[in-house]
Formats: C-alpha cells, structure tokens, sequence
C-alpha cells in the first residue's frame, strides 16, 4: 500500500476535549503509528526548530567542521512564535529546539521555551553539547518548563572543547551536568527529563556497553543513556563505512514525524540535509501544514515505503533507523530511536 492512501488523521479533532494526560498519550500513540507508515497525521507532530544555527564547537566528521556552505545566525524571536503560533493551532505537540547549532548560544532560549509551553506544546525538547551550561542557568532550566534536555557527552566533544578553550578542561562541562541532576533531584521534579548520549568509533558490542554502562556510573540519576555511532556528515560519504554492508535501510519515521526549520526560516526534511539542498520552502511564503501535505512530500515517503530510499539524498546515506542484516552488526541506539523516543 502506497503512503498517498494512508488514513489521515486531523489533530485538530481528535484531540478535541482531551486533557493534557490523554492528549499526550495520544500523542505517543500517533507518534509510534506514524512512524511505522500507519497513518498520516495532517500537520507534523513534532517541529526540529533551529534557534542557533551557529555552534561554539567544530567537532570532527560534524557539518559544523567546514561542510555547511550558508550564512548562520539566530532566529528572531517574533518569527519563533509565529512559528509556535500556527503550530499550536494546528495541533502541533512537540518541538526540539536544535538542528545544526547550539541553542544555548541564543540570548532569549528560556523566553522561547517559556513561550512554547505557555502556548500549550506539549512536549519542548533541546540537545546540547553542554558546554555553556554553568550554576546561573541551571535554575533557568528548571523553571522555563522545559520538558527534557539531551546532552552530548563524549570524546570528540571533549577534544574540540579542549582546542577552542586551550586551558579549560572538559571535566566542568560534566560537573555542570551533574550539578543539574542534583538540583532537580533536590527540588523533586522530574522535568526536565535528562538524556545522556555519548557517540564512539568503535563497531564492537563490547564498546558499545561499556560507554552505556560508564555512562549510567557517571550520571545516575540522568532518565535515559543513549549510544551512537560517531557520523560521518559529508553528504557524498555513508554516514558508516559499513553502511550498506551490515544494513539494510529502512523507511525513515522523521518522513512521518517532523520538518526542520532552520534559523532563517527555511524548511526542509531533517538535519542531514543540513545545506537545505531540498528546500521546501521558507515559513515567510509557504504554509507548513501545505508543505506537510504536499505532493512532494509525499512523494519523498513514497520512496521510502517501497524500499527505494536508496534513490534520494542525503537519505541514502544516512545511519538512522537501519535494520541489522546479520547478528554480527549492532543496531545503534541511534539507528530506532530519535531524540523524543522515550525508551533507554
């Protein structure tokens, strides 16, 4: 069965009268349906809105480290909530707000949070590399009603640290972490949940538990431990040297999730399209439930579908949501889960 024929689901009315519990709950169960190319929903689920396009690290094998070839900045405040504005009214419930840069480079980040909840997204996410968090936005985090964070933590985060900041060592961007997780242990709060993610070289199930279980030592009272493959960004290079040897690629879920607004207002499929080579538009002049729904995005998860991912890029390289052809190959936790899935 093609994706053009797949049930559509207004948000709008079936969320109609709920609670923000069931409404939630709903939502999740949309999420998992959506992502398996059960059902359509009319308007994306879930916005990857792009505060900062501009990051304070240059990590290697990162589009960061010389492959994005557009001017970067932040996003403007008023155009952030237009965005939310007519998200909300479409029954918009998640957003995380990172693509390419660090947000927490943004000076009014917990005003924009703040906004989003208050308009009433359900689910407000951000990923970070941490380094910027310190004891005067700790309590900044708490109280924004962020609804999860995810940290980055890992070598190759640590080394471009380390040479961007010569002196400083990377050991107080993980104090910082850990002061966050005391503080929000001592308030009794369980927002935001906390996701620590760490990305390594190696391909060997050994290494892969050891940096999940160094991990879980290190942060325990962190909610969620995720392990991926280091990527590799260069849109003319698998995102694994074994890619296509160990796996087989599946139908993409961000196809049937989410859009990537970037700074500027320029939409497009996700973060592996980091240049905007397939522009679907700009939210200035093009409406985000019309290019949802649009036959060119449907066409994308037509491809998908029927096993043709392979004839579209940057997806044919991509090392999300793989299957293992063997049990010799890891299935990375990055290869399922994205980053508002909420299992460990």
């Amino acid at each position: 069965m093609g994706v053009l024929f797949l049930e559509t689901i207004d948000l709008l009315s079936v969320f109609k009268g709920l609670n923000d519990e069931n409404k939630f709950k709903l939502y999740r169960e949309l999420w998992q349906k959506a992502g398996n190319y059960e059902v359509l929903t009319n308007y994306p689920l879930h916005l990857d809105i792009e505060l900062s396009g501009i990051c304070n690290l240059k990590c290697e094998f990162c589009f960061q480290n010389g492959l994005i070839n557009q001017p970067l900045g932040f996003m403007d405040v008023e155009l952030f909530k237009q965005i939310i504005d007519d998200g909300v009214k479409n029954g918009l419930c998640a957003i995380k707000l990172q693509i390419r840069g660090e947000s927490f480079l943004h000076p009014r980040l917990f005003e924009c949070i703040s906004y989003a909840k208050n308009k009433g997204v359900l689910d407000v996410q951000i990923t970070t590399n941490a380094t910027l968090l310190n004891r005067n936005n700790i309590q900044e985090i708490i109280e924004s009603g962020l609804d999860a964070i995810i940290f980055s933590v890992d070598s190759h985060h640590g080394n471009s640290f380390v040479q961007k900041n010569n002196s400083e060592r990377y050991s107080s961007t993980e104090k910082s972490i850990k002061e966050l997780l005391k503080y929000r242990l001592k308030l009794g709060r369980q927002k935001p949940w906390i996701r620590l993610q760490s990305s390594i070289p190696q391909l060997d199930r050994d290494s892969f538990l050891k940096t999940k279980n160094y991990l879980k030592m290190k942060f325990p009272e962190a909610d969620i431990f995720v392990v991926n493959r280091i990527y590799n960004y260069n849109n003319d290079i698998d995102a694994f040297p074994d890619l296509h040897i160990n796996y087989e690629l599946e139908p993409c879920n961000y196809l049937m999730h989410r859009l990537a607004i970037f700074w500027n207002g320029d939409i497009t499929i996700c973060c592996a399209d980091y240049n905007n080579k397939i522009n679907l538009g700009n939210v200035a002049f093009k409406n985000i439930k019309e290019i949802w729904l649009s036959a060119r995005m449907n066409a994308f998860r037509q491809l998908h579908k029927n096993d043709k991912r392979k004839d579209m890029s940057p997806c044919k390289h991509c090392g999300a949501c793989l299957a293992a052809k063997n049990n010799n190959s890891i299935v990375y936790d990055n290869t399922k889960q994205h980053c508002n899935d909420y299992q460990s």
